[in-house]
């Protein structure tokens, strides 16, 4: 009895100092706490690179789909996302995937958030791996503002410790570098001026007396460029006047529907004109955003 008592007293104490004892186990040859991390590109269509978001802190996470330990670990990863992410801390996750495919249904299906990275090699042959010493995973690196180590660690428990004790009050975003939604070129007055300079009422909704309003939604590239358009929402508010009143009741259903499909058709086309807008900014670099845009079709009757 004495034997069986002492033995379920020490078997906590061996689990507990062995979880205590991953990193020592793991993080052997990872990079030294105060090292300056190596510097590499994020995202070439704006030239970023990790050593462009100096003055921010930098999660750094490394992982992959087919490995158990760190599907295990996404969930409190997203929970860290959520909590701590904003423009003082990102993070970075960099995927030792090989399978194009695999890897972007999974960071969709577990609803990853953060910058995405992926060689598409095998970790024993991944530059980043080499660089920063990864020999198991999930790894993963806190930096500070400065791009250097103040933690390596194997164990999320204390990755959470850490972005807890973060010291965010003097840091600075510079407003170029902060997030930002898509925007026109000269903002919104010049996106109501643009609109007022091209968009034709169409003449059947006119002669009728016909007015609606169209709301499109779009996606913004990260180059500007427009794409998606789509209607969300279409309707006729005005059909009070004489001419369409006089029809009879097939007849308006009719021209109601013709009169939606003009405005819907006239607002893609329109929207097909504009130039290159401002691409939404996340982490201080241009992403890809969505946009929802009102178009109301009224008529403007002169007074003599």
């Amino acid at each position: 009895m004495r034997r069986l008592l002492l033995l379920l007293v020490l078997l906590p104490m061996v689990l507990g100092a062995y979880s205590q004892d991953l990193d020592s186990l793991y993080t052997q040859e990872m990079l030294k706490f105060g090292t300056e991390a190596p510097d590499f590109k994020i995202d070439s269509i704006s030239n970023t690179s990790l050593k462009s978001l100096r003055g921010r802190y930098v999660v750094l996470h490394f992982w992959a789909s087919w490995c158990p330990d760190c599907r295990k670990d996404i969930p409190e990863i997203n929970r860290l996302h959520d909590e701590f992410a904003s423009d003082s801390v990102i993070f970075i996750h960099v995927s030792f995937d090989t399978d194009a495919d695999k890897w972007l249904k999974y960071v969709a299906d577990s609803g990853m958030e953060g910058l995405q990275l992926c060689e598409f090699v095998k970790m024993r042959e991944s530059k980043m791996a080499n660089a920063y010493g990864v020999k198991w995973i999930p790894s993963m690196y806190v930096l500070n503002t400065e791009g250097k180590v103040i933690l390596r660690t194997v164990m999320i428990e204390k990755l959470r410790r850490q972005l807890s004790h973060l010291d965010k009050s003097k840091i600075y975003i510079p407003r170029s570098k902060r997030a930002a939604s898509p925007s026109f070129p000269g903002g919104d007055d010049a996106l109501k001026a643009f609109l007022a300079a091209n968009v034709e009422y169409p003449r059947k909704a006119s002669n009728y007396g016909l007015e609606g309003q169209t709301i499109f939604h779009f996606t913004v590239n990260a180059d500007g460029t427009i794409s998606q358009v789509k209607v969300v929402s279409n309707n006729i508010t005005v059909e009070d006047k004489l001419p369409f009143q006089k029809l009879a009741g097939d007849e308006k259903r009719k021209l109601r529907e013709e009169v939606l499909m003009l405005f819907a058709e006239e607002g893609k086309r329109v929207i097909g004109k504009m130039p290159k807008w401002k691409p939404g900014v996340r982490y201080g670099m241009p992403v890809k955003g969505e946009y929802e845009m009102p178009l109301n079709f009224k008529i403007h009757y002169n007074s003599y």
